[in-house]
């Protein structure tokens, strides 16, 4: 990471998707994604700056992305967003500073998009209402793990737009393989839980992964996990109705089953 850049998310620690890192799976997520419609709109990444972000450059930021760490993220974040003809925007915030600045990737290089620093959280809110149709948002159920960016976001009434947990992607192919996501289960075992038990809750958390993956023309697969055990729940769905997810398959797989499951995948 670049000195003065930090990785924020709200997101709990998630024990598989470390265990799939560590296994050099190529799963990889994206901090937000926007849909409207039936479309998605953007793509989103954010730093934390801890300088004033109206003093990154282009030049600084598009060498990070170039020789970073994180260099296999971004080029797969790109070709994500080139496979759905999408804008891909990232976000430099601060903490107690109503300050916003965006920046367009593209390509493996970066350019400043036109009116890109908003000087007030109102007017960042309003330039993604018009990228958001449905509230992709997942909401929060532990206080105070909410960012400053996140809550005056809320507090204008339109919510950092929803991240996408991962994606498999094929460097050799650049290819987007499937879309994955999380579900952390507290109240059930992992092996009774029962999404559809929640599916009017989270009616808008499923319905623009349904609509990703429609775009993207790749199955969806639902990891539900437990802090407190070693196994896993792999759902990959078929489709996603008005009052229910509807499976093609579901299986009870230990770290190392899921590992070859999605590098089957890949493959």
């Amino acid at each position: 990471m670049i000195k003065g850049l930090e990785h924020e998310t709200p997101e709990a620690k998630n024990w598989v998707y470390e265990a799939l890192l560590e296994h050099d799976i190529p799963l990889y997520y994206v901090e937000g994604y926007s849909v409207k419609g039936d479309n998605v709109t953007a793509l989103f990444e954010r730093f934390k700056s801890t300088v004033k972000v109206e003093e990154w450059t282009e030049t600084e930021i598009a060498g990070y992305l170039e020789t970073g760490g994180e260099k296999n993220s971004w080029e797969a974040r790109i070709a994500l967003a080139n496979l759905l003809d999408v804008p891909l925007y990232l976000v430099l915030w601060q903490d107690g500073r109503e300050v916003f600045r965006i920046f367009s990737v593209s390509d493996g290089k970066i350019k400043v998009v036109s009116s890109t620093l908003f000087t007030s959280c109102r007017n960042m809110a309003q330039w993604l209402s018009n990228l958001k149709g449905i509230a992709v948002s997942k909401g929060f159920s532990e206080a105070g793990r909410l960012s400053f960016i996140d809550e005056c976001l809320r507090r204008h009434g339109v919510p950092w737009p929803g991240n996408l947990d991962g994606f498999l992607f094929s460097q050799a192919t650049r290819e987007v393989k499937a879309i994955v996501e999380f579900s952390r289960t507290r109240k059930y075992p992992v092996r009774s839980h029962n999404l559809n038990l929640y599916f009017s809750k989270d009616i808008n958390r499923w319905k623009p992964l349904d609509i990703l993956g429609q775009r993207l023309q790749v199955p969806l697969y639902i990891v539900i996990w437990s802090s407190d055990e070693k196994i896993v729940k792999l759902h990959e769905v078929k489709s996603v109705e008005d009052d229910a997810l509807e499976f093609k398959a579901t299986d009870i797989l230990t770290i190392d089953q899921l590992v070859d499951k999605f590098n089957e995948v890949v493959a």
